[in-house]
C-alpha cells in the first residue's frame, strides 16, 4: 500500500466516510481509492480541494504538515469539539429528563413496588443514571437465586407493561405482589390464572413457584443489569 493511499484512507476514516461514496462525491470510478498510488493527477486533487477543502492536499501528497487546513493536530482529530454553553446545558437538560430514573428502596425479592409508588414522595428517593431510555425504575437484586446472571447486589433497570396484553414467555420480570418483590423468568403455568416463576440458580431451594395474576400488582420487564465485577 502506498503511502498517499494510507493518507487518503486516514482522511476517510476522519471523515467517517465510505470509499465508495468518496469516490462518487469526486467523480471517480468504484475502486479508485484502492488503486491510489503515490501520484495522484492535479486535476482529481484539485477535485478533491474542491469537495474537501478542509483537506490539506500537501499533506495528502507528500506527508508535509498536518492533515486539515484549520489547524487541528494529530492529537485533536478524534476529539469532539467543544459545544457551546447554551447547546451543551441544552442537551445535558434532555438526556438527564431521558436518563435519570428513581432507585427503589426495596429489593427484587422483599418489599413492595405498590406500597413504595403509594407511601413514598420522589423527592426523597435516590436517582440514578440509566444508560437506556424506556426505563421507569431501577432496584437492587438480593439474594442468590438468579446468579449468575444477577448476582445478588446487582442493579437492574426496568419498565412496567401491561400483563393483560401479552407477557413475552421465557423472559426476566420482576413481579410486584402481596408477599413482595421478586426477580425470575416467567413461564406459562400448568393452572389457568396463574404464573410460573422460574430460577436461574439450579439449586433446589430455588425450585420454581407459582403465582395468581389476582396476588400481582404490577409486572415489570428487566430492560438491564449491572454488577459490579
Amino acid at each position: 500500500m502506498s503511502e498517499t493511499k494510507d493518507r487518503l484512507l486516514e482522511f476517510l476514516r476522519y471523515k467517517g466516510l465510505g470509499q465508495q461514496k468518496f469516490e462518487i462525491s469526486i467523480g471517480m470510478s468504484n475502486g479508485w481509492a484502492n488503486k491510489v498510488g503515490d501520484s495522484i493527477r492535479e486535476n482529481t486533487l484539485k477535485k478533491i480541494s474542491e469537495v474537501y477543502p478542509e483537506l490539506n492536499i500537501a499533506w495528502l501528497k507528500s506527508g508535509v504538515g498536518i492533515m486539515l487546513n484549520n489547524g487541528e493536530s494529530e492529537e485533536t482529530l478524534y476529539t469532539p469539539k467543544e459545544e457551546h454553553p447554551k447547546e451543551r446545558n441544552q442537551k445535558d437538560a434532555t438526556e438527564e429528563t431521558a436518563k435519570m430514573v428513581l432507585l427503589l428502596p426495596v429489593s427484587a425479592q422483599g418489599g413492595s413496588l405498590n406500597d413504595f409508588v403509594v407511601s413514598v414522595k420522589e423527592s426523597d428517593c435516590e436517582k440514578v443514571v440509566s444508560p437506556i431510555r424506556g426505563v421507569d425504575f431501577a432496584m437492587t437484586v438480593s439474594g442468590d437465586s438468579m446468579s449468575p446472571e444477577y448476582p445478588n447486589g446487582s442493579r437492574i433497570f426496568i419498565k412496567r407493561i401491561n400483563e393483560r396484553a401479552f407477557i413475552e414467555w421465557g423472559k426476566v420480570y420482576v413481579l410486584d405482589t402481596c408477599n413482595g418483590t421478586v426477580i425470575k423468568i416467567l413461564v406459562p403455568a400448568e393452572k389457568e390464572g396463574y404464573v410460573k416463576c422460574v430460577s436461574i440458580n439450579q439449586d433446589p431451594i430455588f425450585a420454581p413457584f407459582e403465582v395468581a395474576f389476582e396476588d400481582i400488582y404490577g409486572v415489570y420487564k428487566v430492560l438491564l443489569c449491572m454488577s459490579v465485577k
